[in-house]
């Protein structure tokens, strides 16, 4: 499952230097955050750091997507077929390893299951933990207030009467 998130991620990558429209951008972009998310969370066997990681990216998308709406409104978008020709090629290509049952063999074994289970109930535990122990717990209120801070000072910035980002002409 692994090796399928990180082939996912690559060719999301490869999609993203093709594509020129904003719109497209910000959808590979969000794609690719939840996909990390999740490979974060097999790799920390915990969701938490995964799911601040995807709140914080979809909260930056959602500014991003209406700073762009408001100024390149009538963008149209489409899609070439020069693009679908090398993207197939790449999808074809980031997929055969998976066919190969030698480089990543199945294993059907109970004891291994209760094993990873074990391993992961006990990972979890102590990540969640050393969130909050002494060495992070600075970094945290820090980063805390300093979120705080930088919100009270853009709501005091923005001058709600001035109307939208773009002048109507």
């Amino acid at each position: 499952m692994i090796y399928i998130i990180l082939s996912m991620i690559f060719l999301l990558n490869m999609i993203m230097i093709f594509t020129t429209n904003p719109i497209p951008m910000g959808l590979t972009l969000m794609i690719q955050t939840i996909l990390i998310a999740i490979f974060m969370g097999n790799i920390f066997s915990s969701f938490w750091f995964s799911y601040i990681l995807v709140l914080i990216f979809l909260g930056g998308l959602l500014v991003l997507f209406i700073y762009v709406a408001s100024l390149a409104s009538n963008e149209m978008f489409t899609i070439s077929f020069k693009f679908l020709i090398p993207m197939g090629f790449l999808i074809f290509i980031s997929f055969i390893p998976m066919m190969d049952n030698t480089i990543f063999p199945l294993k059907n074994k109970s004891s291994d299951i209760s094993q990873s289970l074990y391993e992961m109930n006990y990972l979890l535990q102590n990540s969640l933990s050393k969130f909050y122990l002494w060495p992070t717990l600075l970094s945290t209120i820090i980063l805390i207030m300093y979120l705080l801070f930088t919100l009270v000072a853009v709501v005091n910035i923005t001058k709600m009467d001035q109307g939208p980002l773009r002048m109507q002409l």
